[in-house]
């Protein structure tokens, strides 16, 4: 980045932490959690009255910025953007490990906190529909394995992935990261409950992702349930009828 773009984001952080109108400043995006590159940009967040939120995005719309990508929203805005549950809860991972710069009404961090996590209401079964969904893709690739279908192998193995990230990190408590942070991520905030490393993950995650390799999908599978049960999901493996055991056991 320029030394422009960093001024300039000085001089919006000085701005924020003197003006009357701005409740809360913070940056999301890599910078947000420590995972940037010599390549990254500024991703700050301006949190402002809500009787002032039409005048403060005119006003910084207006503005030229280099490599800085500011959003304006209003204080009521904010407190409601990416619900669990709305259009935007894909977004919640932009608050996972953020630390509010600017937080005038002492609320701001604890909504931050709030965000980037998954609701203690809403985890259990965020948990069941994710291992669910997981064993589901995977015992649609061991099919196509069985069947000599190649490419309904590799797609359903490259399907599951993301349903496996959810159910490691929801048993957390934690929202699977954007998927250029999932490295960054495992490297500063280990996963704590499954018991592999982090390089080792990563390489099971690639071999199923490029040849729906049976042995690593089973494995990985079989490493799920055995955690997923010790927290007192096994209902779910159960209801699958021993299908899951077939995908697990299956050999061409």
């Amino acid at each position: 980045m320029s030394k422009k773009s960093d001024q300039q984001f000085t001089e919006l952080l000085e701005t924020a932490k003197t003006d009357p109108n701005i409740i809360g400043f913070f940056l999301g995006g890599s910078r947000g959690k420590g995972f940037e590159n010599e390549l990254s940009d500024y991703d700050p967040l301006m949190i402002v009255n809500d009787e002032m939120i039409d005048a403060y995005k005119k006003k910084y719309e207006d503005m030229k910025f280099e490599d800085i990508d500011l959003s304006v929203i209003s204080l009521s805005n904010f407190k409601t953007y990416a619900e669990w549950g709305s259009s935007e809860e894909w977004d919640r991972y932009d608050f996972s490990h953020v630390q509010v710069q600017v937080d005038k009404n002492g609320e701001i961090q604890k909504i931050v906190n709030e965000k980037g996590v998954i609701p203690d209401d809403k985890r259990d079964n965020f948990v069941r529909w994710s291992i669910d969904s997981y064993i589901n893709h995977v015992f649609r690739s061991v099919k196509c394995i069985r069947n000599k279908n190649k490419t309904g192998a590799r797609l359903a193995a490259y399907e599951s992935i993301p349903n496996f990230l959810n159910v490691i990190f929801a048993l957390e408590g934690r929202i699977k990261p954007f998927n250029d942070y999932l490295e960054k991520e495992l490297e500063q905030f280990p996963l704590k409950k499954l018991p592999i490393k982090r390089v080792d993950l990563l390489e099971k995650i690639l071999a199923i992702i490029n040849s729906a390799d049976l042995s690593t999908q089973q494995n990985l599978l079989k490493m799920v349930e055995d955690v997923s049960r010790k927290e007192g999901f096994g209902q779910t493996f159960d209801d699958w009828e021993g299908k899951d055991k077939w995908a697990m056991e299956f050999r061409p």
